[in-house]
């Protein structure tokens, strides 16, 4: 990548470090301090008894899951995929705020497998490809799980240029993030290119830009731009959206990758930012070439940032850490500048060989063969060099069939710039796993998705039969570890 810089991706040991020195310290030998709490893998500790759940130490579980469909009625899935990792960040920072009650409310298990990284590659010439996983059902030993993996191919960069505008929300109710806020603009500013050209644009109870068309050899200067934000006054949302597309066309890079970051809580006060109106803006610009990614903190108003999000075609982050701000913005932030393909859509077809499926998470993203099928229908953008995975959890059939595989996975999706349609397909014949430990922790992520909602599909799931499966050997960096601990702390949380 040459407009940004190309170490994108550091190792396990460094994020392990960051998760350390980011979000607290070493508290001994194999011990980390983590937002609140310490935890070795094998010795969770839990500092505090300040815990707000039911009494029975559930939580509020707000959705069962997508039903079993009977193949003999209905034998195709179709879902719009997404690159959003929006839902993982703000369970994780309930749990470990000692929040369990509105946990269940949160679940959204497409954006808590797509938050970690995975090992498979894309070596074909088509930007998307499939990866198709099939073997036993965890948590039901009677069942099967079928995972549809798409992984995106990593662009090619060399030149390509980047007009990145921040807009940054500096209301008062942002002063308590505001420091979080500048070290992951820090971070962006730090991996910028010589080329790469920024504007950043605040707002409160007004609207101002703050720097505009400076390039990366600015890197000193448009760090004291953002170290001289203050929060304070209201949150005009709406003035600051408008001005920074103003910015974005001002220096439009034809061909180049054009993209609004909006940095803020949700807390819209002032101005018709849920209105049609805005929504009509933001899709427009879309439509230009302008994209749009979400960072929200701390967010009052996580519906307002997926909103804006999937409507500018862009993706939604939730920053709770510093460590979280490392990830987006050094890592993700990197490849999301980069949308790949454009209103990805996937099919999934069953064959007799499978007696019923239920869609694992994907509740509002669903949509019909029709939708599937046209081209016009708007659907997920998925960026450069991502992972999205779809778990179904299977019944197959014990009688004979005569079909050849268990399910088939189609990808309709467009060339970002010439909008040209593509169709990619894949099918899964046997039984087999091809990545163990990436089939597995998607399996503990789903799993731990089942315990939070309470759903009714959860069969043998609990937090004992999680965390008694987990092969450290799937543990194999510090978001993965991580996840771990915050299982740990989701169970000692519901047992009290």
């Amino acid at each position: 990548m040459k407009s940004l810089k190309p170490q994108l991706k550091i190792s396990a040991f460094a994020l392990l470090l960051l998760s350390l020195t980011a979000c607290g310290m070493a508290t001994g030998k194999g011990d980390y301090y983590y937002n609140g709490y310490s935890y070795e893998k094998s010795n969770y500790v839990q500092p505090s008894n300040n815990v707000s759940q039911k009494p029975n130490g559930s939580s509020n579980a707000a959705n069962p899951g997508n039903p079993f469909v009977n193949v003999a009625n209905d034998n195709t899935n179709n879902l719009s995929l997404t690159s959003s990792t929006f839902a993982y960040t703000t369970i994780r920072e309930e749990i470990n705020g000692n929040h369990m009650y509105y946990v269940g409310d949160m679940v959204k298990v497409e954006e808590m497998l797509n938050y970690f990284h995975y090992g498979y590659v894309n070596d074909t010439d088509d930007a998307l490809t499939t990866k198709l996983e099939l073997d036993k059902c965890p948590w039901n030993n009677d069942h099967y799980l079928a995972s549809v993996v798409v992984k995106a191919k990593p662009a090619i960069t060399d030149n390509v240029k980047n007009n990145i505008v921040i807009l940054v929300d500096k209301s008062g109710s942002m002063s308590p993030v505001l420091n979080l806020v500048k070290k992951s603009l820090y971070t962006l500013v730090d991996n910028l290119g010589n080329d790469d050209v920024v504007s950043i644009v605040s707002y409160a109870s007004g609207c101002k830009v703050e720097c505009e068309g400076k390039t990366g050899e600015n890197k000193n200067y448009l760090n004291r731009v953002i170290e001289d934000l203050k929060a304070s006054g209201a949150t005009n949302g709406e003035a600051g959206i408008e001005t920074a597309y103003e910015m974005a066309y001002k220096y439009f890079i034809p061909d180049g990758n054009n993209r609004v970051v909006i940095l803020t809580d949700g807390d819209f006060n002032v101005g018709k930012v849920s209105g049609e109106e805005l929504t009509k803006l933001i899709k427009k610009n879309a439509g230009d070439g302008v994209f749009l990614t979400c960072c929200g903190y701390r967010s009052y108003d996580n519906n307002t940032l997926y909103t804006l999000a999937n409507n500018g075609n862009g993706n939604a982050y939730y920053i709770d850490c510093e460590l979280e701000a490392e990830k987006v913005f050094e890592e993700e932030l990197g490849k999301s500048l980069y949308v790949v393909a454009k209103d990805a859509k996937c099919q999934v077809q069953f064959s007799d060989a499978v007696k019923s499926y239920r869609l694992i998470g994907y509740e509002s993203r669903q949509i019909t063969d029709q939708e599937f099928n046209n081209t016009r229908k708007d659907a997920g953008e998925i960026m450069s060099d991502h992972t999205t995975v779809a778990l179904y959890e299977l019944i197959l059939n014990d009688r004979a069939h005569n079909d050849d595989y268990y399910f088939k996975a189609t990808l309709h999706y467009k060339e970002p710039i010439t909008e040209e349609n593509k169709e990619v397909s894949n099918t899964k014949s046997d039984i087999s796993v091809s990545r163990r430990v990436d089939f597995d922790f998607a399996g503990y992520v789903a799993e731990f998705a089942l315990i939070l909602s309470n759903s009714s599909y959860r069969g043998n799931a609990s937090y004992s039969h999680l965390l008694g499966r987990i092969d450290n050997q799937v543990i194999n960096d510090a978001y993965r570890d991580d996840f771990v601990a915050v299982v740990n702390k989701a169970k000692a949380l519901a047992s009290n």
